[in-house]
């Protein structure tokens, strides 16, 4: 059982500190069960109640600073030949997203680096829905890797592209 103060990553609200561990005032008299109160490192003003008894599958301990360090310098964390690209991989890449697990999730920013840059290359503009599953996928991956690594977020970044850029896996100009 987590305790008040803990990080966890929950689902695709990522990094959360448990701030409490209480019965919340909206549940119904004689339905009483223990929730936990957690609040999102991407969204500090909303609330997350998660119950304790049935929420262990959306939960999951936070990348440890070994693993992180890990996951950033991994090579073999390319392209992954699922996605493609704009709508025709949109169900995979949510997908990806919603388990948020950091090494697929590692792979999947790898992966849409590398479909920015060769779509730069033919002139043409990255996706929509790519620009926002990136920016959903650096959101998550990168806040929880920050905590990790006791570091702020763009030092994150900056270290996964020059990791990247070591392994030849993402474009200079990723951004």
């Amino acid at each position: 059982m987590l305790k008040k103060g803990d990080h966890i990553v929950y689902g695709i609200h990522g990094l959360c500190r448990v701030e409490d561990i209480l019965v919340p005032p909206f549940i119904e008299r004689g339905k009483e069960r223990d929730y936990y109160l957690m609040i999102a490192d991407a969204d500090e003003k909303g609330l997350l109640y998660v119950p304790v008894d049935s929420e262990a599958e959306r939960l999951r301990d936070v990348t440890d600073r070994e693993e992180a360090l890990r996951l950033i310098d991994d090579e073999n964390g390319g392209k992954d030949p699922d996605i493609c690209g704009g709508k025709k991989s949109d169900s995979i890449v949510s997908a990806i997203i919603k388990r948020n697990q950091a090494r697929e999730m590692m792979q999947l920013v790898k992966t849409l680096y590398l479909l920015r840059r060769d779509r730069e290359k033919e002139g043409k503009k990255f996706a929509a829905v790519d620009e926002k599953h990136l920016a959903a996928a650096e959101k998550l991956l990168f806040s929880e890797l920050a905590y990790s690594l006791n570091c702020e977020f763009g030092e994150v970044q900056e270290r996964v592209r020059k990791a990247a850029y070591r392994t030849g896996s993402v474009p200079v100009s990723s951004r």
